[in-house]
């Protein structure tokens, strides 16, 4: 099982609450505006905009508006124009924010980091500020709250969606039957930083996925974990101690204590010259459940990853290598090794394809290779040493309801190709998810 992080775009939206100039000169082309935005036709509104400012109308909410509509309708020029209208005002952070956001959509990363850490200062509103902030998290510049101040995140994501061949923990048991599924993750963050570049982060997380049609491949995961980190002056470092509980139907599966420590370089001397780049190491001791005693041992994985911006694109790369050293089911006449070594090889893109709309698309291969060979008397199924090749495809598309709500819709299929006639399958899943960030 693994946690697929939560990647929220944040965009830029119609304020309600900002000054306007009390002067009647223009004012009716600005409500004409406001109203054409509200209703989807950001042309009139942009036409309204326009002429408003032409009639002398001056406030800082009109140029807000006509920098929020250009952006929308991607005429990131023409918003720069207006949002730079406001540098100088009361509304000098939020500028800078949306500024930041401009640059980005031009792809102009160094610019947009330049922004965000403006809008981004000790003495901009708190809202703009951790807004400023998670936009440099984003682009590899780690950074905490100054002034020793604490934070708290929240994630809550509800799915539901169809799956062609039910499957469930541990992996290798699939039912050959199609189902609805319904999942449901929620996670919280608490940080408090150490030091003026360092901190401590304590998150927790539950995850559940139910099928309808048949409880006996329901799921169920409780994670804690609680890490450490520095930022640096070419990256960032930390270490993280985890405890994970995960249960398959009503039954306790395994429990894994862990620890892990990575290092994230911004850039590195990689091929294409990656934006980001990381090391992690990773190291856990296992115990089965009653009745998965089988699963008992230890785990260890070494994750190496990159990901860079191309203009609207957003390419993220992986290799993994893990290695399982499990107790193994053994009875007197048979043996089944649960003790894989996986190599696994994962791509995805993404393509901000207009403000407020992602589509992509992900791929990985892995190759399995188990430590021993099967042997099979009473059970139904071949003999030997198990290799597995999976294959996975999928495409998605996101959509942002507001700064912190998006769905996103998935399609994935996998085909899993083993030298063990009884461990291959194919797989398809359909997905709808809601999700927010608070």
């Amino acid at each position: 099982m693994y946690w697929r992080a939560l990647l929220l775009s944040l965009f830029v939206v119609a304020p309600v609450e900002l000054e306007a100039a009390e002067t009647d000169v223009g004012m009716e082309q600005f409500h004409n505006g406001i109203e054409s935005f509200e209703n989807g036709n950001l042309q009139a509104a942009r036409a309204y905009f326009e002429g408003a400012v032409a009639a002398g109308l001056t406030s800082s909410s009109l140029f807000y508006n006509l920098g929020v509509t250009c952006y929308q309708l991607g005429d990131y020029a023409a918003a720069e124009t207006a949002f730079r209208a406001l540098l100088d005002g009361s509304n000098g952070a939020l500028a800078r924010y949306n500024l930041g956001l401009v640059a980005l959509a031009k792809g102009d990363k160094e610019s947009a980091r330049d922004w965000f850490k403006e809008s981004g200062a000790a003495s901009a509103p708190e809202k703009i500020r951790v807004l400023s902030l998670a936009q440099l998290n984003e682009l590899g510049d780690h950074v905490v709250l100054p002034g020793g101040q604490s934070e708290g995140r929240g994630y809550l994501a509800l799915s539901g969606g169809y799956d062609s061949n039910i499957a469930g923990l541990p992996e290798a048991t699939a039912s050959r039957e199609g189902g609805v599924f319904f999942d449901t993750l929620a996670a919280g963050t608490f940080e408090q930083p150490a030091g003026a570049r360092s901190g401590f982060a304590l998150e927790v997380a539950a995850y559940a996925r139910k099928y309808p049609s048949d409880g006996n491949y329901d799921t169920r995961v409780l994670q804690g974990r609680l890490g450490w980190s520095e930022a640096l002056n070419d990256g960032e470092r930390g270490a993280v101690i985890s405890v994970v509980q995960s249960w398959f139907d009503s039954l306790s599966l395994e429990r894994r204590y862990g620890v892990e420590g990575y290092y994230r370089w911004n850039g590195c001397a990689l091929p294409g010259s990656p934006d980001q780049c990381g090391l992690a190491l990773a190291a856990a001791t296992v115990d089965g459940g009653s009745g998965f005693d089988a699963y008992d041992g230890q785990w260890y994985r070494a994750r190496l990853h990159a990901l860079n911006y191309y203009g609207r694109w957003r390419f993220d790369g992986e290799y993994s290598l893990e290695i399982n050293d499990r107790r193994d089911q053994r009875t007197t006449d048979e043996f089944i090794s649960v003790s894989p070594h996986h190599h696994t090889v994962e791509l995805a893109a993404r393509y901000r394809w207009r403000p407020g709309l992602v589509i992509g698309a992900l791929g990985s291969v892995r190759h399995s290779r188990y430590q021993e060979s099967h042997v099979l008397v009473a059970s139904a199924g071949e003999s030997g040493r198990r290799k597995d090749n999976r294959l996975e495809v999928g495409v998605l598309a996101e959509r942002s309801l507001d700064t912190r709500w998006l769905v996103r819709g998935e399609w994935l299929i996998r085909d899993n190709s083993s030298s063990l006639a009884q461990y291959g399958y194919e797989r398809q899943t359909v997905m709808l998810t809601l999700e927010g960030a608070f």
